[in-house]
C-alpha cells in the first residue's frame, strides 16, 4: 500500500495561484424583524430569537439569517470569498493510492473567476479563467462575492458553464474563450439536461401574500436555458410550494422577510435516481432542490409547477443549513450537513427518504476538524467512496465508504484577504474521469 502523507508549502503550483482581488469579506449573521403573518398561523410577536424559520411550537427546522437581507437589498448573497486563516501546509497532504480510483477533480474557489482540473497528485492539468470585467455589458458587481465563479459544470467538449453569484451565467470554451454570457441573477447551482438545456437557480423579488402581505421577499426560481443561453422557462419555487399538497406548512413560518427559502442546490433526477428515491409522485425529469433556510430537500415537477415531495416538516430536524443533497446508490439522501454536528460542526448524512431515519453519518474526530459554516459539497464516487469539499477550510478530501477513513486530502493554496492571509473558500470539488479532449 502506497500512502502519501507529505505537505507542500507555498509557493503554489502553476495555474493555481493565490489572488487578492478584494479585501476580506466575512460572513455575519443578523436577526430580521418578523412581519405579521397572514391567515393567523403565527402571531406577529412569535418567532425564535435565534432565527428559526418555523413556528416555535413546532421545534426543528432551523433558518439562519444573514446580514443585509432586508427589503432594500434582497438580491445580495453575502458569502465570504474567504473567512479562515490560511494554513502553512497546502497541496496534497494524503493519498492512499490503493483505496482511491484515478480521476481528475474539478474545483473553483472564492478568489477568482477560475476553475481547474486537478490530478490525484495535486497538480493542475487544465485551467479556465474569464474575469467578470471581460463580460460584455456586465453591470457593476454588488460585492466581491460576485466576481469569482460560484459553481461550474464541465461539458463534454471541454466547454465550461459558470455562475457569477446573482449576476451572470457564462459559457467558455476549453481555452477560456467566451461563447456567451447571460446577465441574469443566477446563483449557487446548475445542472444540464440530456437535451443540452441548462437548469439553474435564479432569484427575483416578489410579493408572496401567504408569506408576507406587506413587502416583497426573495423568490427563488428554477430557470431553463437553451444550450446557447436563451431563457426558455421559469418556475417560481414559492408558487410551486403554495400550489402543492404541502402548502399548509407555509402558515407555520416565523421568518417572513428577506431571503426566506435560500435555495442552494439543484439536481436533475434521472430514471435511476427517481426509482431509488421511491417517493410517490417523483419521476425522472423532476429536480431535487435544497432550501437551506427551511432545512428542506424538495422534489419539484417543473411542468406542473409543484413540489411533489419534501424531506420533512417543522417537527423534524435532521440537519441544519444543509447543502448539496443527492440520491445515493442505496436510495438514501446524501447530504452535506453544515451545522448539525456537535457544537454546530459539519457532518455527512445518508437519510432514508421514506422514514426520515439517518442510515449513516460521518463526522470528524474531534468534531471541530470538519466544519464549514457555508457551502460544501459531497459526491458519491463509483467505488462507494465520498469526495467532500469543506468550503471554508479550502479543503477537499475523499473518505472510504465503508471505514470512513480519509484516503485522499488536498488543501488549496489559493488565498485572499488584504494581505493574502485567508484561505480562499473552496466552493466545490467534483471527481471526473479524464476527458478525451485532454488527450489532444
Amino acid at each position: 500500500m502506497w500512502i502519501w502523507t507529505g505537505a507542500r508549502h507555498r509557493p503554489t503550483p502553476a495555474g493555481w495561484r493565490g489572488r487578492r482581488p478584494w479585501s476580506r469579506l466575512l460572513l455575519s449573521a443578523s436577526l430580521l424583524a418578523l412581519s405579521a403573518c397572514e391567515g393567523g398561523g403565527v402571531p406577529p410577536d412569535a418567532g425564535d430569537p435565534t432565527g428559526r424559520g418555523w413556528a416555535t411550537d413546532q421545534p426543528g427546522l432551523f433558518g439562519f439569517r444573514r446580514m443585509g437581507e432586508g427589503a432594500g437589498d434582497l438580491g445580495a448573497i453575502g458569502y465570504a470569498t474567504g473567512s479562515e486563516q490560511a494554513p502553512a501546509a497546502t497541496g496534497l497532504l494524503r493519498w492512499d493510492r490503493d483505496r482511491t480510483a484515478d480521476g481528475l477533480t474539478l474545483m473553483c474557489s472564492g478568489d477568482a473567476a477560475e476553475a481547474v482540473l486537478l490530478s490525484m497528485e495535486g497538480q493542475v492539468v487544465h485551467r479556465w479563467a474569464r474575469p467578470y470585467s471581460d463580460l460584455p455589458s456586465a453591470p457593476p458587481a454588488e460585492g466581491p462575492h460576485q466576481l469569482p465563479w460560484r459553481r461550474v459544470r464541465l461539458l463534454q467538449d471541454g466547454s465550461l458553464l459558470a455562475i457569477h453569484s446573482g449576476r451572470a451565467l457564462v459559457c467558455v470554451d476549453r481555452d477560456s474563450g467566451l461563447r456567451w454570457a447571460v446577465m441574469d441573477r443566477v446563483h449557487h447551482d446548475l445542472d444540464v439536461a440530456p437535451d443540452g438545456s441548462i437548469l439553474a437557480l435564479a432569484r427575483t423579488e416578489a410579493r408572496v401574500p401567504r408569506v408576507n402581505a406587506e413587502e416583497p421577499i426573495v423568490d427563488d426560481l428554477v430557470v431553463r436555458y437553451a444550450p446557447d443561453g436563451t431563457r426558455l422557462s421559469t418556475v417560481s419555487l414559492w408558487d410551486a410550494f403554495a400550489s402543492s399538497a404541502y402548502a399548509d406548512l407555509i402558515d407555520q413560518l416565523t421568518v417572513r422577510s428577506g431571503d426566506v427559502m435560500h435555495a442552494n442546490s439543484i439536481d436533475l433526477l434521472d430514471e435511476r435516481e427517481a426509482a431509488r428515491l421511491g417517493a410517490p409522485g417523483v419521476t425522472a425529469g423532476q429536480v431535487l432542490v435544497c432550501l437551506r433556510d427551511l432545512d428542506l430537500v424538495v422534489a419539484v415537477d417543473l411542468d406542473a409547477g409543484q413540489f411533489t415531495w419534501i424531506s420533512g416538516g417543522p417537527s423534524v430536524s435532521r440537519w441544519r443549513a444543509p447543502h448539496d443533497p443527492s440520491v445515493a446508490s442505496d436510495g438514501s439522501i446524501l447530504i452535506f450537513d453544515n451545522r448539525g454536528g456537535l457544537a454546530e460542526t459539519s457532518r455527512l448524512l445518508r437519510v432514508d427518504p421514506a422514514t426520515g431515519s439517518i442510515r449513516w453519518r460521518w463526522a470528524a474526530t474531534p468534531a471541530s476538524a470538519f466544519a464549514s459554516f457555508f457551502c460544501g459539497t459531497v459526491q458519491e464516487l463509483p467505488s462507494g467512496n465520498l469526495l467532500v469539499a469543506e468550503s471554508t477550510q479550502g479543503r477537499a478530501f475523499e473518505i472510504e465508504g465503508t471505514s470512513g477513513e480519509v484516503v485522499w486530502e488536498f488543501v488549496s493554496p489559493r488565498v485572499t484577504g488584504e494581505a493574502d492571509e485567508l484561505i480562499a473558500a473552496l466552493f466545490m470539488a467534483e471527481r471526473l474521469p479524464r476527458p478525451a479532449w485532454l488527450q489532444r
